[in-house]
């Protein structure tokens, strides 16, 4: 026999009761226990909101670099953020529990090349939301092969001899790997040192001869580079070098340059005015140029022209001074400047090749050598 449960006063209480969650379970809500939103006969929970901050969709970015995002839950409802979370190509590779939202990630756990980053919140009572796929563009281990040639050492030595490295170079720690293959060269030591081009700096790393194949040399196991040395790999101030018997200054040698650096020779010839100076006097202009940073490095290596009293680097487009050079005071032709701040617009002039330097004597005060620096080297 059916049983009819009669509506009294009483049951209508304690179901107007439990739909405000008064005393029956429910999740997170106001005060006094009544929820706000998402259970019973109350309004859905609104969503979450993301969006990513850093970096831009398309950089490119080496090393440990920050992630960050921008986070908020309803305060309408008393929500909060619990978490965010970044992903790497859909594996998450950090959260973060509290505002600002910003995870420094070590972009050298994945290879080099395109990668997609999204982010993912999660509120008070669960509800999440993930923000569009952007592109960026990873360095990975910084990867470089580097020609090495006699042109890269000044005064050049007379040889034919050639090299090849190949090298990486983890950027979380500064493992360094790799080979140099020579060709044409009995060669007593190969290093890598630190310097700009143009200029000679200390050994960091002493490679050793493969066994049985004494033109293939090979880094250690245990080379490191510093968090020092890696900045300074950034800017392009690192090289390999070679030297020989021969040659105990150095064969070959060759620039590591990032691909945020351009590294370019240029050679200097005497004003056609400049009738004091003799058959020597010439020089060869290496100049560092890192795009990113927007800084200029220059290293000019002089002869014929010790009584120079003066050297600096124009844009001749705009006449515009970019940097006046120093003069060595022991090597009387050698003119240099490090890291000097350029703009952008510099930049852009470099490239189009539109840079000019120039040493002045007392005797010709408009310049005595002079030379176009190029993007694409001379």
């Amino acid at each position: 026999m059916k049983r009819t449960l009669a509506f009294t006063p009483a049951l209508a209480a304690l179901a107007i009761l439990t739909a405000c969650g008064g005393g029956y379970g429910g999740g997170g809500g106001g005060g006094g226990g009544t929820i706000t939103c998402g259970s019973g006969y109350a309004a859905a929970c609104p969503a979450p909101t993301i969006t990513l901050s850093a970096p831009a969709a398309g950089a490119t970015v080496s090393g440990t670099v920050a992630l960050t995002a921008t986070a908020s839950a309803s305060s309408t409802y008393g929500l909060t953020v619990m978490s965010v979370e970044f992903l790497i190509d859909g594996t998450m590779v950090g959260t973060v529990t509290s505002s600002p939202y910003t995870f420094m990630w070590n972009s050298t756990a994945v290879t080099a090349g395109s990668h997609s980053l999204t982010a993912k919140v999660t509120d008070s009572v669960g509800g999440t939301a993930i923000t569009p796929a952007i592109m960026i563009n990873t360095t990975g281990m910084t990867a470089a092969a580097i020609a090495m040639t006699p042109a890269q050492i000044f005064p050049a030595p007379m040889s034919h001899a050639a090299g090849r490295a190949d090298l990486t170079v983890k950027l979380d720690s500064g493992a360094t790997r790799g080979t140099v293959k020579l060709e044409g060269l009995s060669a007593t030591a190969v290093t890598i040192n630190e310097a700009f081009a143009g200029a000679t700096g200390a050994v960091l790393i002493r490679l050793t001869p493969a066994a049985g194949n004494p033109a293939e040399w090979q880094a250690p196991a245990n080379a490191l580079l510093t968090a020092e040395q890696l900045t300074a790999l950034s800017q392009g101030k690192l090289y390999v070098i070679a030297t020989s018997a021969a040659n105990p200054r150095g064969e070959i040698r060759g620039q590591i340059t990032p691909d945020n650096v351009a590294v370019t020779f240029s050679t200097m010839a005497p004003d056609p005015r400049a009738r004091s100076l003799g058959t020597a006097a010439g020089g060869v202009v290496a100049t560092t140029v890192d795009r990113s940073a927007h800084t200029l490095s220059i290293h000019v290596n002089s002869t014929g022209v010790d009584d120079a009293d003066a050297a600096e680097v124009d844009s001749a487009v705009i006449g515009r001074k970019l940097a006046v050079l120093g003069k060595d005071p022991v090597e009387m032709g050698h003119w240099s400047t490090e890291l000097a701040p350029i703009s952008a617009a510099d930049v852009a002039h470099f490239e189009a090749g539109n840079w000019h330097v120039s040493i002045a004597t007392p005797v010709e005060v408009k310049g005595a050598l002079h030379a176009r620096i190029s993007a694409a080297g001379q």
